[in-house]
């Protein structure tokens, strides 16, 4: 612990810390471009770096995005990504009424205190994650990686069919290039550069960076609808100040929910999104003024931001413990991990426990810094979104082509990018789960090995041993379930 604290305060680590921490902030300002898009940036920095600093860099990113996103929420109704669409419903009425300064103050401080919440419990869990993990081997992974994929199709907010088809469909992309066992060619197209495989960096960048800036550029304008008019810079201050204080007083609201985010992380596909509704959920029915929810209540803007960073520590630990990435975050972290040569799963929580304390201080320190600096860039801010898209999109698409470029300094991974962009506009449009996509993506390769690694081990029957029998099950009841429950809903609409 002490040699994480040392690592990330060092004058080798900080200043990238602190650098990925404005970054973040910054990207989740920007309406559209989302966590997602900060790490998958960030990973494109990633090849020259040590361990411990990459970590921080990227990590950082991350923190700060939901606090970013929060601040475009409440001051132009348009949440910068997913995770902060609860904060719309009492965020922009409290700035409607000339509290917007409260309504940041609260978020930006709630998001602080639930990330510390998030990576204090990461903290404690250690000790026991390190005793789960040993039980894991090749036929518990495999297992677990499906029972995975099945709760992003069925949680995520796309369509549990779509969802599935594009977890799949992932599964069969990496598949792509030399099979690790038997040395065949598969579906390479005789590229020479598909002999490796697809990149994972080119794939983020295209699904989820390219995708965006296609999506802004057809829906052109400026990046937000509407700009609000600016406090004094004083009055602003005053305010924030005002809404830090409220979080403090709420602290009790501010653990419960924390603790909600905190457990629905550790679920693989759950994410953050539907964590904060569940929290703003909580929050409302807990509140002694029920009847203000919706018209600017600041306990529905601290609810839902406490949960939201809350939610890191919980997707971190099943990250880390399992090699099973909880979000398309998470995906996008354990490529970054993978490009460090860092393995997840016992090795990480034995040999590299001072990596996941950096994790851990990363979160903190990240959050801090964001807060201190979103509480400075709440005017100028009103000004910068009158930005036009067709200014914006050229200058980012030209970022993206150099980080696609970057890894392997292959012109062809731009055209891959470009390939994925199109494909995950596309998927935006038609209702599909570009997440499932990806964590599909990530997992083919392990679902791959580790499908291998059981049979020759175990042969055929290591479905029977007790704890892959208990995943297989879990899956299929929930599948089932889902399915069920889907099925007699459409029954009920469809009149006699």
């Amino acid at each position: 612990m002490a040699s994480g604290l040392l690592q990330s305060t060092s004058l080798t680590v900080f200043p990238y810390l602190f650098v990925g921490s404005l970054f973040g902030l910054i990207i989740g300002i920007i309406p559209g471009l989302s966590g997602h898009f900060a790490m998958a940036m960030a990973v494109t920095f990633l090849y020259t770096m040590e361990p411990a600093t990459g970590i921080a860099f990227i990590l950082a990113a991350h923190a700060t995005v939901a606090q970013g996103g929060g601040l475009t929420a409440i001051l132009f109704s348009t949440p910068g990504t997913g995770q902060n669409a609860a904060t719309l419903l009492d965020g922009p009425p409290m700035r409607d009424k000339g509290q917007a300064g409260i309504a940041v103050g609260a978020a930006m401080a709630s998001c602080f205190l639930g990330a510390t919440f998030g990576a204090a419990v990461l903290a404690l869990l250690i000790p026991v994650l390190r005793e789960v993990v040993l039980f894991f081997g090749p036929p518990e992974v495999f297992f677990l990686a499906f029972l995975a994929l099945t709760f992003v199709a069925v949680l995520g907010k796309e369509d549990m069919t779509r969802s599935l088809i594009a977890a799949l469909l992932g599964m069969l992309l990496a598949m792509v290039g030399v099979d690790n066992v038997t040395n065949t060619f598969r579906f390479t197209l005789g590229s020479d550069h598909l002999a490796d495989g697809l990149q994972l960096v080119p794939v983020i960048l295209g699904l989820f960076a390219v995708a965006e800036m296609i999506d802004l550029w057809v829906r052109g304008g400026t990046l937000a609808k509407e700009v609000p008019q600016a406090l004094s810079a004083k009055e602003t201050q005053r305010q924030i100040f005002t809404g830090i204080g409220l979080a403090f007083k709420n602290w009790w609201l501010v653990l419960r929910c924390s603790a909600i985010g905190t457990g629905m992380g550790l679920i693989p596909g759950l994410g953050s999104a539907p964590a904060a509704f569940v929290a703003y959920g909580h929050a409302k029915q807990s509140s002694k003024n029920k009847e203000t929810f919706g018209k600017g209540n600041v306990e529905g803007v601290i609810g839902p931001e406490a949960a939201n960073d809350a939610v890191e520590g919980g997707a971190l630990a099943s990250t880390l413990a399992f090699g099973i990435p909880g979000s398309s975050s998470m995906a996008i972290l354990l490529s970054g991990l993978f490009i460090l040569g860092l393995d997840t799963g016992p090795r990480m929580l034995t040999q590299n426990v001072d990596i996941v304390f950096v994790m851990i201080f990363t979160i903190i320190f990240g959050n801090l810094i964001g807060t201190i600096f979103g509480m400075f860039l709440v005017n100028p801010l009103s000004r910068a979104t009158s930005i036009r898209a067709s200014v914006m999109v050229p200058v980012l698409m030209s970022v993206i082509a150099t980080g696609a470029y970057a890894g392997d300094r292959a012109i062809f991974h731009i055209g891959v990018a470009i390939v994925f962009g199109i494909l995950g506009y596309g998927m935006k449009v038609l209702n599909y789960s570009r997440a499932a996509l990806l964590i599909g993506f990530v997992l083919g390769f392990a679902v791959e090995k580790n499908l291998y690694l059981a049979l020759l081990l175990d042969g055929p029957l290591f479905v029977l041993q007790p704890i892959p029998l208990g995943l297989l099950v879990t899956t299929i009841v929930f599948l089932g379930w889902n399915i069920f429950t889907i099925y007699r809903d459409r029954t009920k609409v469809i009149p006699k």
